[in-house]
């Protein structure tokens, strides 16, 4: 008989913006900034790392596969 599995299944995604400011610090700001208004926007395509775990009942840490 087939039991039940609760499965967990993480990506990560990236993607490359160009962004003008006058140093590092404000670049990543901005970005950022960008980001959270929506300026800049990840495609679910661009995958880059995935990785799964069984969720088990026990207070056990999770094992991440990746694959």
């Amino acid at each position: 008989m087939k039991r039940k599995f609760v499965v967990v299944i993480e990506e990560t995604v990236s993607d490359e913006f160009i962004v003008y400011a006058e140093n590092e610090s404000e670049a990543l700001e901005t970005a950022e900034q960008k980001y959270k208004a929506g300026e800049f926007v990840l495609e679910p395509g661009n995958v880059s790392f995935r990785q799964k775990a069984l969720v088990e009942k026990s207070s056990k840490p999770l094992e991440w596969i990746e694959f």
